[in-house]
Parts: structure tokens; sequence; C-alpha cells
């Protein structure tokens, strides 16, 4: 019973190490900024919610991109609109 419990125990162990070990991409201001690699921009559009939610959906595109940092350019909801839009610059 030891025997087969131990090999799934590792794999569990590993696994959840290795989810742990992926970080989210962190926001910057414009002066971190400069001292890292720009890889372009991601956008977003039609975000329901809050700022924080556009923001967060940002973090998420940069992060699928391979980015480690992203800077927000522009967030803004149209009237009286509850949902966002927004353009991050994203860094390495």
């Amino acid at each position: 019973m030891i025997k087969k419990t131990l090999p799934a125990l590792f794999v569990t162990t590993v696994l959840a190490a290795t989810s742990f070990s992926t970080l989210a991409a962190t926001q910057v201001n414009g002066s971190q900024s400069m001292e890292l690699q720009s890889l372009g921009s991601v956008s977003v559009s039609g975000i329901r919610g809050s700022l924080d939610d556009a923001t967060h959906q940002l973090a998420k595109k940069a992060e699928d991109m391979g980015a480690s940092h992203f800077r927000v350019v522009r967030a803004d909801t149209p009237g009286d609109s509850s949902l966002w839009s927004g353009t991050a610059e994203i860094y390495r």
C-alpha cells in the first residue's frame, strides 16, 4: 500500500510546486518600466465590472503573452457604462 501511495504523493507534490512557481505579471509604473524590455502591448474591451476587473484582465493577457510585467496605458468606460476597455504595455 505504501509503495503505491509514495509515487502518487511525489507526483502531486511536484505538480503543486510547479504551479506555485508560475508568477502572474506584475503591474509597474512608468519609472519602473524604464528598466524593462518592451514586448509590445495588449488590450481588452467589454470587461464588465470595475477598473480592477479590467486591470486583472490586462494582467492575464500580459501573462498569456509571456510578459513578467505590465503598465496600464489607458483604461476607460464610455459614459455610464460598466463595460471597461484598456491597453497595457507589456515587458520582459
